[in-house]
């Protein structure tokens, strides 16, 4: 029997439950990395998912790992808001690069002159 989360949902039961819709078993198991015959042997097993597995289920629908770990019991919500707490944790601002982005411009045409460097045409 496989791990389920705290309301006894197998890992695509629960990702339909959080992406509001049927995810195909070939996402996951692409996701994995696994071939379709390997994922299907592979959630009959007891220690489906793991940690490496909830990883990369995370990455590919852009879900919180964190979440899922504490989900499956892989870790408690204690053990996040400990590690949260010992680890410096920086924050950097996404309102900066979008400004950035937006005031640099590309040169006009007749601004532009050839490499020196680049072969002829």
């Amino acid at each position: 029997m496989p791990r389920t989360d705290e309301n006894g949902r197998q890992l695509k039961a629960l990702l339909d439950y959080l992406l509001d819709g049927d995810v195909d078993a070939k996402a996951i198991y692409t996701a994995l990395g696994v071939s379709s015959s390997t994922y299907y042997r592979r959630i009959k097993e007891r220690d489906y998912p793991n940690a490496e597995e909830l990883r990369l289920v995370a990455d590919r629908f852009a879900l919180s790992y964190p979440d899922l770990q504490i989900r499956f019991g892989l870790m408690s919500r204690q053990e996040v808001y400990h590690y949260l707490e010992s680890a410096p944790v920086a924050v950097a601002s996404l309102t900066d690069q979008t400004a950035t982005a937006r005031t640099a411009r590309r040169p006009k045409l007749s601004q532009l002159s050839p490499r020196p460097d680049a072969p002829p045409l």
